[in-house]
């Protein structure tokens, strides 16, 4: 690799993998698009336009050929900008082998506000495993044992591989016991009318990542709890009025960053957009209050 020079690398299994080494840095880019559901949020913010996209191929109700994400290696700045947005964990960043992006630690991106509390004392075997077999990419392990001092196994262990989960709710809605407790960044509404809907066409459910969208006794059905306003449905969708997704509220760590807020406008709403905005204005105004008081 020739120094300051972007290579890039589309593997076997289906990752464009962008590489640029410097003296003292080494930075990567991985797209797997396998995981990457054609949101498009990436192109959406992308400050050197550095990613782009391909339509998808809707025929026969059936998606033939889904969005395919790409990135130009002449163009990427190795910001991480789509990194931090991307729903499904499908873009990887690195850094001299940081996973977190320097937006992030340099305070300019927030970190976002999601996760999953387990209270393993509450779980019990009878349930069958339903968080681990009820999530839709493997993201949770549950390790079994023996009870001391009892005959019986019970759960020692539930782990999750954040760099999998992306928060969709369904193992907290599989489990009988009240045991999890999901924290997804991403706030929005799903408007589904399928009354719009072309005879036949399951293109958004195929698409789905999470199942939100799916079949049920021949018929497309919406669950809003599982979604993760991605609008990647949206993007397949064949007609115009069937599908809307709006993301009103991406939940972070506080943080006041100019380059968030436009970012973050570029996501949500129009009228969230307005209210960042104003929240920033009225945080600077309180900024230079203190600065003439001091």
């Amino acid at each position: 690799m020739r120094l300051g020079k972007t290579t890039k690398t589309q593997t076997p299994d289906g990752k464009v993998i962008l590489e640029r080494l410097m003296i003292g840095l080494t930075q990567m880019l991985a797209l797997d698009q396998n995981r990457c559901v054609g949101c498009r949020d990436c192109e959406t913010i992308c400050p050197s336009e550095a990613v782009s996209s391909s339509d998808a191929i809707v025929g026969n109700g059936s998606l033939l050929q889904p969005i395919r994400m790409d990135i130009e290696p002449d163009s990427c700045l190795f910001c991480g900008q789509c990194a931090i947005i991307c729903p499904t964990k499908a873009i990887l960043w690195q850094e001299n082998g940081e996973v977190i992006p320097v937006l992030i630690s340099n305070g300019t991106f927030p970190v976002l506000d999601e996760g999953i509390d387990i209270q393993v004392e509450k779980c019990n075997l009878d349930c069958d495993l339903a968080c681990e077999k009820s999530c839709p990419v493997q993201a949770l392990t549950v390790e079994t044992g023996p009870d001391t001092g009892a005959h019986e196994d019970k759960v020692l262990k539930v782990e999750v591989k954040k760099t999998r989960c992306f928060y969709c709710h369904r193992c907290e809605q599989a489990c009988p016991y009240g045991a999890i407790q999901v924290r997804s960044a991403r706030q929005g509404i799903a408007i589904f009318s399928p009354e719009h809907c072309p005879e036949g066409c399951y293109a958004c459910t195929e698409i789905c990542p999470s199942g939100a969208l799916h079949l049920q006794n021949g018929q497309v059905q919406l669950d809003e709890a599982w979604c993760l306003f991605c609008g990647a449905c949206q993007n397949v969708c064949p007609v115009d009025k069937a599908l809307e997704i709006r993301v009103e509220k991406i939940r972070h760590y506080p943080i006041h960053s100019q380059l968030w807020v436009e970012t973050e406008g570029k996501l949500v709403s129009r009228a969230r957009k307005m209210r960042l905005i104003e929240e920033i204005a009225a945080y600077k105004r309180r900024r230079a209050f203190r600065t003439r008081i001091n």
